[in-house]
């Protein structure tokens, strides 16, 4: 089983930090440690130095009281006086920093306070006899006896109580030393432990690194494979695409074709039935005048509605105009014959359609008749706009009602996906949506197959076109109507 490289990594590194800190923490408590012994060594320097102090402030004493024993002369009792002045002062710094130091003296203190009370006293009483004895003072030799006793054992306590800081002293600079050594070891040891774990950290990551640019090397030639095999799928895919639509066109060539001859069927065949009918109709009423039959008017308004019927199916089928005048002209005929039937208000605005094919024409009307249709059935409108215009080289057209609005249609629905569908089979595109304030709009946007010249006013051109269609078709059915007379 392959070990990951990442995993170990973060490993080494993750142990190569606690490496280091624990070395900061162990030169952290070294420190600690270190400045805790400094204080610990200054603060017995200090008490040292408070005893030499009081030991230089009872050297005063001696040799002011002595001084003045010897010759007499008041001014040796300057230094006495001022021993006795700074002798309690002195002597509650030097307690105070005995008992600082943390070491059992009360011992030590009691004796001190003795000894030094009692030769307070014994220096009083020698200063008092010189002042009333005189010279007769200096031969006590038993008061000088007692007085050097006592300060021998007060020197001996104060020697053995700066020999005790000393030695503190002395086991302080040891501890130090020792914590020296460890801190420098610790310095030494855990940096190298470290430096190692990371310097096989990153040896690690330089595998995993290396690993993955193979892996990576690999994918890119992988994904170059699977870019020509979805290159190759999408050329399949895209000539299946074409001969599905080159197939649909095909398809629907031919269903208006079928649509344009059953038309053709529909007028010819039951057109020319309906007017024989009706023909043979008119003649019999003309033989039997000046008496009238009910059931030949009856039978002639049966041959009126034949006829109208024919008209209507093959007008439904395929509009004549669409063939003869193009998309506009269908598109007016188609719109007079809407309001005619549903009550509808239809405005048109179309532009001039010369640029579009045979196949285009086809495709946009049947578009517009779907839209128009779901107009009907769902949107509850009381207005249809058609509007057309030429952009660039492209043929845009707009339907828009005012009804309730596409709601919730979805974009699969059979009607959509069949003006999809149409749209693309004109070689364009067509877009869904609500309208601005109300209603539902659909547009599609085709390319002009044959230029248009600039010069043409398109609006004009189409209401024009559309106008004088629509009074040849009129023209066309009142013809019809007036030889079936």
């Amino acid at each position: 089983m392959r070990i990951l490289s990442f995993p170990v990594a973060a490993g080494l590194l993750l142990a190569g930090c606690v490496a280091f800190v624990v070395t900061a923490y162990g030169e952290y408590r070294s420190l600690g440690e270190l400045t805790r012994l400094e204080n610990v060594r200054a603060h017995a320097f200090t008490t040292q130095v408070l005893i030499s102090r009081f030991n230089h402030l009872l050297v005063d004493l001696e040799t002011g009281q002595r001084g003045f024993l010897m010759t007499g002369d008041a001014s040796f009792l300057q230094p006495y006086d001022h021993g006795l002045r700074e002798l309690d002062p002195r002597y509650g710094e030097l307690k105070l920093a005995l008992q600082r130091s943390g070491d059992p003296q009360d011992a030590a203190i009691a004796r001190l306070d003795r000894l030094i009370a009692d030769r307070r006293v014994q220096l009083a009483q020698n200063v008092d006899s010189r002042w009333k004895l005189g010279e007769a003072a200096i031969r006590n030799v038993q008061a000088w006896v007692a007085g050097k006793q006592l300060m021998d054992e007060i020197r001996g306590e104060l020697d053995r109580l700066d020999a005790l800081q000393q030695q503190r002293i002395n086991d302080i600079e040891t501890e130090v030393r020792d914590q020296q050594e460890q801190t420098t070891r610790l310095a030494q040891i855990f940096p190298l432990v470290g430096g190692a774990l990371v310097a096989a950290a990153l040896v690690a990551l330089w595998a995993e690194r290396k690993r993955r640019d193979d892996a990576e090397v690999a994918l890119r030639d992988s994904h170059a494979q699977l870019e020509t095999v979805v290159d190759q799928r999408t050329q399949a895919l895209r000539e299946a695409l074409d001969r599905i639509q080159s197939f649909a066109a095909e398809l629907d060539r031919s269903v208006e074709g079928e649509r344009r001859r059953l038309a053709r069927e529909v007028h010819d065949q039951l057109g020319q039935l309906g007017t024989a009918s009706k023909m043979l109709v008119m003649s019999l009423t003309r033989k039997l005048a000046p008496q009238r039959e009910p059931m030949l008017e009856e039978l002639l308004g049966i041959a009126d509605d034949v006829i109208g019927a024919a008209r209507r199916i093959a007008s439904t089928l395929r509009p004549p105009l669409l063939d003869d005048f193009g998309f506009s002209a269908a598109v007016q005929h188609y719109a007079q014959g809407l309001e005619r039937q549903s009550g509808l208000v239809v405005s048109l605005d179309l532009a001039s359609d010369e640029g579009l094919d045979a196949e285009q024409h086809n495709q946009l009307f049947r578009l517009m008749q779907e839209a128009a249709t779901n107009v009907l059935r769902h949107a509850q409108a009381q207005h249809l706009a058609i509007e057309s215009r030429l952009e660039g080289g492209d043929y845009c057209l707009r339907i828009q009602d005012d009804g309730v609005g596409p709601g919730h249609v979805r974009a699969d629905a059979s009607g959509l996906r069949n003006m999809r569908e149409r749209a693309v089979l004109a070689g364009g595109e067509m877009r869904f949506g609500p309208a601005p304030g109300q209603g539902t709009r659909v547009e599609v946007r085709v390319p002009m197959k044959v230029a248009v010249p600039s010069s043409t006013s398109a609006g004009a051109a189409s209401r024009s076109g559309a106008d004088s269609s629509s009074g040849a078709i009129e023209s066309e059915e009142g013809w019809d109507e007036v030889s079936d007379r």
